[in-house]
């Protein structure tokens, strides 16, 4: 279970990349969600490794937010 930060980011990444067709900067994220860039960083990467999204840091530009039925399961 997500805690609310990162349910907030989730959701922001999720409307702002159908809205504008790519993924938002590190930067917009931290105005968006009021937090510090080192914050969304480390919230980016929580999201990543819980499989919610594909995210490598120096590939910003290519993050993904993956979809409820492409969530694998971990064991």
């Amino acid at each position: 279970m997500l805690n609310d930060p990162s349910r907030k980011l989730l959701r922001i990444l999720q409307n702002f990349s159908s809205l504008n067709g790519r993924p938002p900067t590190i930067q917009e994220l931290a105005r968006k969600t009021g937090r510090t860039i080192g914050q969304v960083k480390m919230t980016l990467r929580v999201l990543a490794v819980e499989g919610f999204i594909e995210w490598q840091p120096n590939r910003h530009h290519e993050l993904k937010v993956i979809q409820g039925w492409e969530i694998k399961v971990r064991k």
